[in-house]
C-alpha cells in the first residue's frame, strides 16, 4: 500500500510548453488570442495594460515575476480558478479549488478525468496554447537536488521517477 493512500495530497501539475517570454506584452497578445480572453497585463514596475480579444470568453490577469528564489518564473496568469505560474520552459498549474492527488489518479484510470467540465474547459485552454499533455505527482515527494533549477528537464526527471505520477494527454 502506498505511504500516502487515505491522506489528503496536493498535486504538483505541471506541463512543458514552447511560448514566447521576450516580453509580457508578447506573450499577453498570444494569450489573449489563443484562450479568448481580455487579458489585463501588470508590469508592476513599468506598465498596466488591457489587450481586448472581440469574442471574449472571459478575463485573465498577466502579471510579471521577479524573484531573486526562482528566476526562472517569469509570469504569473490569474484565470477563473487557476493560476498558472509560467516558468522558462515549462509551467506549475494551481486550482483555487482542493483537489487531491489520489482522486485526481482515480479518474484518470477510469478515464473521467477528461469528462469534469472544468477541466475539460481548462484543458482546452491549454490545447489551445500548443500543450498536449499534462503531468500529475504529489507536492510532498517532489524534493529538488542540490543546485537544482527550475527547467522543465529537471522537472520532469523527479516527477517522473516518483511512486505517484501519471501522465494525461489532452
Amino acid at each position: 500500500m502506498n505511504k500516502f493512500e487515505d491522506t489528503y495530497q496536493h498535486p504538483l501539475i505541471v506541463c512543458k510548453h514552447e511560448l514566447d517570454l521576450s516580453d509580457i506584452e508578447t506573450l499577453g497578445e498570444l494569450l489573449s488570442k489563443q484562450l479568448k480572453l481580455t487579458i489585463e497585463i501588470d508590469d508592476k514596475l513599468f506598465f498596466k495594460k488591457r489587450i481586448y480579444n472581440p469574442i471574449e470568453k472571459g478575463e485573465a490577469r498577466l502579471i510579471a515575476l521577479r524573484s531573486s528564489l526562482i528566476p526562472e518564473k517569469r509570469f504569473h496568469i490569474q484565470l477563473d480558478e487557476i493560476v498558472l505560474f509560467i516558468c522558462t520552459d515549462f509551467i506549475e498549474i494551481k486550482f483555487d479549488i482542493p483537489l487531491d492527488y489520489f482522486h485526481l489518479s482515480e479518474l484518470n484510470s477510469r478515464n473521467e478525468l477528461l469528462e469534469i467540465e472544468l477541466l475539460k474547459i481548462f484543458f482546452g485552454q491549454l490545447k489551445s496554447i500548443g500543450i498536449d499533455e499534462v503531468h500529475f505527482g504529489i507536492f510532498s515527494e517532489f524534493e529538488k537536488d542540490e543546485g537544482f533549477n527550475y527547467s522543465w528537464k529537471n522537472i520532469y526527471r523527479i516527477i517522473s521517477n516518483q511512486e505517484n505520477y501519471f501522465k494525461l494527454d489532452i
